[in-house]
């Protein structure tokens, strides 16, 4: 159970990373919502 919790915190990390990136390079804030969908769905799955 520790181990698919920090499994979870390190997805969840890398997501917050990727998403500010792109959102910040390529300047795409308006399709960030799609990125949180996409996580929330998984996480809804997985769980």
């Amino acid at each position: 159970m520790e181990n698919a919790k920090k499994k979870n915190w390190i997805i969840a990390i890398s997501v917050a990373i990727i998403y500010l990136t792109v959102s910040i390079l390529f300047d795409l804030w308006a399709f960030s919502w799609i990125i949180w969908v996409a996580y929330a769905i998984y996480r809804f799955i997985v769980r």
